[in-house]
């Protein structure tokens, strides 16, 4: 399997704003010369609403096959010893793509912030006022109860400045 049995898999899941990127990219640059690997979701390209529906039904079914194809490529096609992996997807799908391949050796973070927060930081530090609207918060507010039902690790990024977050994540897995 690639190596895969020596190798785990963090995969740091959250709704918009909530730092899952600054997060990746803070421990890119602190652990540049480890052996590790860092990756994001979106660098597949994410393609319009319409495209979803017509080759997977939904955006639903977009984001379920592209998590797995995803999970597929983490396991068998990066051989560090550690990957970083984030993006914004639902925790059943993550699940569910460990379990296909048989992958136990992962640990899924949920990074989440209050609804007040993801309007500042989407708003004024990204500019992307559009992106904070009734479906993300909805969809922050699934993230955070899809947590609570699986017992998945959950940081809360509201209050903490960007080392908080990194030194958090470090302590939620050992590292």
């Amino acid at each position: 399997m690639n190596g895969s049995k020596e190798k785990t898999i963090h995969f740091i899941t959250g709704a918009s704003g909530v730092g899952k990127t600054t997060l990746v990219i803070q421990l890119e640059k602190k652990y540049k010369s480890m052996p590790w690997t860092f990756l994001h979701f979106d660098q597949i390209g994410v393609p319009p609403v319409s495209k979803m529906q017509k080759e997977f039904g939904s955006p639903l079914g977009w984001q379920e096959a592209k998590t797995y194809e995803w999970i597929g490529k983490l396991i068998y096609a990066y051989t560090g010893e550690k990957i970083f992996f984030e993006g914004q997807v639902n925790l059943q799908f993550i699940y569910n793509g460990f379990e296909k391949y048989n992958f136990k050796n992962y640990k899924i973070i949920l990074l989440d912030c209050s609804e007040e927060e993801m309007e500042r930081r989407l708003t004024h530090k990204r500019g992307q006022p559009e992106l904070f609207n009734t479906d993300m918060r909805n969809w922050l507010r699934f993230l955070r109860n899809q947590a609570q039902e699986f017992k998945t690790t959950v940081i809360d990024s509201s209050n903490l400045p960007e080392d908080e977050v990194l030194k958090e994540f470090e302590e939620a897995i050992n590292l």
